[in-house]
């Protein structure tokens, strides 16, 4: 078992709207579905069903910044817009995310628009309003905009791992953790089980399986020719089902706060497939 006394977090980030650009933290409050405000946004087509940075990849030069009363977005050759909580509309629409299928609240048709424009393709924008409601499968637990999952966990160690294994140089953000652990080894966080970090315990539900969504530079939009890091991590990350893993998904056990530096205590050990 990993040492509980080298393992800490390095760093936080938070999404607030799905696919967009990542927000560092030195401390965020977790609820049951999650760090607050992490994806609590979601950009749709005109059925409702997601978009994401895995079709159009500009999505990740999208800057967010939260304030007490909303949200205001930036992008490449685009005015600034801000949103206001109060301006949004009362009208909560069908929306999907992967197979589930549940109710978003609509934003506004002003943003609406100003996301067409930058991407280039008819889409809305819904909020994780106090309507919505979703749940992991095949659990009671609450989830919000994420891919099926409240957070998601990476060491520094796997991560430069990886590096030493590719040809090319990978950054975190490519793989949009919420929480980087230090002072682990590589791949550590496979055999965690149960964690505790600062209030908050953890269970480590599954390993997360990787998409063309990491191809994507995170500082240009574009993505990368030779499928890298999939490349890479398909020669000693893939699993028996086929599925490239990278990272683990948690459920907060409890609400309470969390720190960059915070300890990471290993409460429980799992068996790994790598």
């Amino acid at each position: 078992m990993e040492s509980t006394m080298r393992c800490s977090v390095k760093d936080l980030f938070i999404y607030p709207v799905k696919s967009a650009k990542g927000i560092a933290l030195n401390h965020s409050n977790v609820q049951e579905c999650g760090m607050a405000f992490d994806r609590h946004f979601l950009v749709t087509d005109t059925a409702g069903k997601f978009i994401t940075g895995r079709s159009k990849a500009k999505m990740v030069l999208i800057r967010t910044q939260l304030d007490a009363n909303g949200i205001t977005l930036d992008a490449p050759q685009m005015p600034s817009l801000t949103l206001q909580h109060l301006d949004f509309t009362n009208d909560y629409h069908p929306v999907q995310v992967w197979g589930d299928n549940f109710k978003g609240q609509h934003c506004s048709a002003e943003v609406d628009t100003w996301l067409s424009q930058y991407l280039g393709v008819t889409c809305r924008l819904y909020y994780f309003g106090p309507n919505s409601v979703r749940h992991v499968k095949n659990t009671t637990h609450p989830v919000s905009f994420a891919d099926g999952y409240p957070l998601l966990l990476i060491s520094q160690a796997s991560l430069l791992d990886l590096n030493q294994k590719s040809s090319q140089r990978h950054s975190m953000m490519q793989f949009r953790p919420n929480i980087v652990a230090t002072g682990c080894g590589p791949f550590a966080e496979d055999s965690w089980h149960k964690i505790r970090i600062g209030d908050v315990e953890f269970v480590l539900s599954k390993p997360c399986s990787r998409c063309v969504f990491t191809t994507v530079d995170p500082a240009t939009g574009k993505r990368n020719e030779n499928k890298e890091p999939l490349s890479t991590l398909r020669k000693y990350r893939q699993g028996q089902d086929g599925q490239i893993y990278f990272g683990q998904n948690l459920i907060p056990l409890n609400s309470g706060q969390i720190h960059v530096g915070d300890k990471i205590e290993i409460l429980s050990s799992q068996a790994t497939d790598f």
